[in-house]
């Protein structure tokens, strides 16, 4: 049995005294703090709401299939990349910035692995609060908001062979990206 002692042991004082409730009364919280809090988490529970509606509605051109409220494709792909062993080769394109020349010339060398009609490419201040890069099928020509990401060439010129980001959008960006990473290795 182990000895714990007797009261006698405790090394402290046993005559504390009374606790004295008038002379360390705690302070009731002040009557402002729970209106605030109230007003706090209401003004952000509606900004939480209205963000994805202002940018539905006034921020950005939503695809039909809802996707561009991402902000930027590289979600689109990003588990179709991670299921096909591609997201590696998909960062370091994302976290390649390229200007016009360049943008370009991969534009081209893009094109012609693909085998189809080359496309027109302009890095551009502003794309009217789009993010990445826009392609037009009329003219056959890329927009790209600055700063260029060697991503978003690449994304675009795949819109040049398959519109949308269905499987085969997908797919074509897989293909392209092997191709790029074995031409650098």
């Amino acid at each position: 049995m182990i000895d714990t002692g007797t009261s006698d042991d405790l090394p402290f004082d046993e005559d504390w005294g009374d606790w004295d409730d008038e002379e360390e009364a705690v302070e009731a919280a002040p009557t402002w703090r729970k209106p605030l809090l109230i007003v706090v988490a209401s003004v952000t529970a509606l900004s939480m709401a209205m963000v994805p509606l202002y940018n539905v509605f006034w921020a950005r051109t939503v695809a039909d299939n809802g996707l561009e409220v991402c902000g930027f494709d590289y979600c689109v792909v990003q588990e179709a990349a991670v299921d096909a062993g591609v997201d590696l080769i998909m960062s370091r394109l994302w976290n390649t910035f390229v200007d016009q020349d360049t943008a370009r010339e991969f534009a081209a060398d893009l094109t012609d692995h693909l085998g189809v009609e080359s496309v027109g490419l302009q890095v551009v201040e502003d794309l009217d609060g789009r993010l990445g890069g826009v392609y037009d099928p009329e003219s056959r020509s890329i927009r790209i908001a600055q700063p260029a990401r060697a991503w978003t060439v690449l994304h675009e010129v795949a819109h040049a062979v398959e519109t949308g980001h269905g499987p085969e959008f997908r797919e074509l960006v897989i293909e392209l990206a092997r191709w790029v990473d074995s031409r650098e290795n």
